[in-house]
């Protein structure tokens, strides 16, 4: 299960992430280092994630959810736990509030957590010579044309051909990345436990597709196929790191072996989050 609990652990050295651009979150990263400071942990704030030390076995992401997925790549491959405070707009990936997280951090320290672990996408951008560029992505990978124009999707699953998509292009989406960019598009709401990948088509000229739900398991394989050879695609991870496909390049998707762990205290379960949140469930 790519959402089972984990151990629950004894925690020593904190960083505390923030956007360097947003002045008063810079207060708040000192007030809770200096909170943890004060309860026996080594902990420092950070502005940069790339090169994140490995010595750090807690990753406090202070921001929205932008900030949330960069810590989730960033602490992925460390195995660093990760505790998101909502200093932004939505917080759906947060663990808490800015008006409560001293208490939050308090039951967190004193072992009053749940742990789980999501999985992440692999996407392999291979070009006409096997070359091939591997990325990591917490929500979702897009293909979409540079250009705001239709053009054709050709797919396959573990080997055997998808009807191809025309339209604005897809998304390929994780169950955390189903309630993002893939519910704006008309795709359904998965479960964080639902072991699977979600492909939502974006604007697709058709009456006739629709979102498709595939085991997690297999293989996806996306070649963008344009009708102008000036045309070109853009694989975008996690809406962040937007990256242009060489010509005649294709996109395997795969799941990760990586992982990332989620901390969340107090009564946060999935569905009252969807109510508070997104306002699922409200007449």
């Amino acid at each position: 299960m790519f959402f089972a609990k984990i151990k629950k652990m004894k925690f020593k050295n904190a960083a505390v992430f923030f956007n360097e651009n947003k002045p008063n979150v810079r207060t708040l990263a000192q007030d809770a280092c200096s909170f943890l400071r004060a309860r026996g942990l080594c902990a420092r704030t950070v502005t940069e994630l790339d090169g994140l030390d490995p010595s750090f076995d807690l990753l406090i992401c202070m921001g929205g959810d932008g900030a949330m997925l960069r810590c989730a790549r960033a602490a992925a491959p460390l195995g660093t736990a990760v505790f998101g405070v909502n200093c932004g707009t939505l917080g759906f990936l947060a663990s808490c509030e800015i008006s409560d997280f001293k208490e939050r951090l308090e039951q967190l320290l004193g072992g009053r957590y749940a742990a789980h672990e999501r999985f992440m996408l692999r996407a392999q951008i291979v070009t006409p010579n096997s070359d091939v560029q591997e990325y990591l992505a917490f929500n979702d990978c897009v293909l979409r044309a540079l250009q705001p124009r239709a053009f054709t999707v050709n797919a396959s699953f573990n080997g055997k051909e998808i009807p191809p998509y025309f339209g604005d292009g897809v998304i390929i989406s994780t169950p955390t990345g189903s309630t993002a960019y893939s519910l704006a598009a008309g795709g359904p709401i998965v479960h964080p436990q639902v072991d699977v990948l979600l492909i939502t088509p974006i604007c697709p000229h058709s009456l006739h597709q629709r979102p498709l739900i595939l085991p997690a398991g297999g293989e996806l394989e996306l070649t963008p196929s344009f009708k102008n050879k000036d045309d070109e695609a853009i694989l975008s991870i996690d809406g962040q790191n937007n990256l242009p496909l060489p010509d005649g390049a294709r996109v395997r998707l795969t799941r990760s072996p990586l992982k990332v762990k989620l901390l969340a205290t107090g009564q946060r379960d999935f569905f009252s989050v969807l109510n508070r949140k997104l306002n699922w469930g409200a007449r």
